[in-house]
């Protein structure tokens, strides 16, 4: 008989929030992480921020440079605080098997000291993922240069970067949403897709991915998709499965260069095998077919649905979408439009290539 469920205890994954924004995003899931196994860390270069970031460690970085009162929104200057606490970071990178960062790109600490941090990861050999966010556009050209050169130098060092452009939130959520709605909004992707990894890299299922998996995958050239995709009935499994690829939040991505895919299915109870083959079929089908394609399924009682499906593709590359009759013709999978209240529980999350969106989009 098997062990459907055993906990990988000797698995760490730091989740590090690097700069205001980074630091604003551990603040949201501090409270909600339901995992020993996540360790969180704060890093910048502003003593004040650190002093109000729920986290396991606060890192401020340049206390020489800065005094701890910022980069003053100069990416060089957060370069060379980081480098100045080099060692610092690297006794944090050294203690984790997979590392996720938040950012925010456009100012200082957090463009100058990501790609820092993600070379000094890669030069230790761990994984790296970074969800980051690209500036309004009402917040000006400068700002957004800025934004792409930090995006552009980061994509050279980590295995995979998820960009959230602030400007489709307000494509999606509207003129009309708080503020601070938008953010929280923005914040519970990434909490989502935090805890799907570690759902997946920290419990052992019937079929197991695990750090070496991941890590083979993530070693993959090319751009990156990360989905997530939710539902109660089995019957909905392939409209998430869709729902998850096809994210009004992002642009659309071509999966057919992808090289390499994890597949992870998570579930309250059994799943049926027509349901897994279904999923696994619909996602091969999608990719090329001398692409490295890794399955994994869980039963986890605690998840907030009854299914849980996570997509990461690599070697895949982006492609702007001109109108929804394309968007629909070259597709695959059947997707299922996403209801607004629906739109953050089954996130999607691709690498962008693209530059941040214009002034007209507004």
């Amino acid at each position: 008989m098997f062990q459907l469920i055993q906990q990988n205890d000797g698995l760490s994954i730091g989740v590090f929030g690097i700069g205001g924004c980074g630091c604003n995003t551990l603040n949201s899931i501090f409270e909600q992480r339901e995992s020993e196994q996540a360790h969180l860390y704060s890093v910048n270069t502003d003593k004040v921020v650190l002093e109000h970031t729920q986290s396991d460690e606060a890192v401020l970085i340049g206390a020489e440079l800065t005094h701890g009162y910022g980069a003053g929104a100069y990416p060089k200057v957060g370069l060379q605080a980081a480098e100045e606490s080099k060692e610092q970071l690297l006794t944090l990178i050294n203690g984790c098997d997979i590392i996720l960062c938040a950012t925010g790109l456009g100012g200082g600490t957090g463009t100058g000291a990501s790609p820092y941090i993600a070379q000094l990861a890669s030069e230790q050999g761990k994984p790296i993922i970074f969800v980051a966010t690209l500036p309004f556009s009402s917040e000006g050209q400068f700002r957004s240069n800025i934004a792409q050169a930090g995006l552009n130098e980061l994509k050279e060092h980590a295995n995979a970067v998820i960009t959230l452009p602030n400007d489709q939130l307000i494509e999606v959520l509207g003129n009309d949403i708080g503020l601070f709605d938008a953010f929280k909004h923005s914040n519970q992707i990434l909490h989502s897709l935090i805890k799907s990894l570690i759902d997946m890299l920290c419990f052992q299922g019937l079929i197991n991915v695990d750090l070496n998996d991941f890590a083979k995958i993530m070693d993959c050239q090319g751009d990156a998709v990360l989905g997530v995709g939710k539902c109660d009935e089995e019957s909905e499994l392939t409209a998430a499965l869709g729902s998850a690829l096809n994210n009004p939040l992002v642009n659309q991505v071509d999966m057919s260069s992808s090289t390499g895919v994890i597949i992870q299915v998570n579930c309250k109870e059994e799943i049926s095998l027509g349901s897994y083959n279904l999923i696994t079929d619909t996602v091969r089908q999608q990719v090329s077919p001398n692409a490295l394609v890794i399955c994994g399924v869980s039963k986890i009682e605690s998840l907030a649905t009854n299914y849980e499906l996570l997509i990461i593709a690599t070697g895949a590359s982006t492609k702007m979408i001109l109108d929804d009759t394309k968007s629909e013709s070259s597709s695959k999978v059947v997707a299922t439009k996403p209801k607004p209240s629906d739109i953050f529980d089954i996130p999607a999350f691709i690498r962008n290539q693209s530059a941040p969106p214009s002034k007209s989009s507004l």
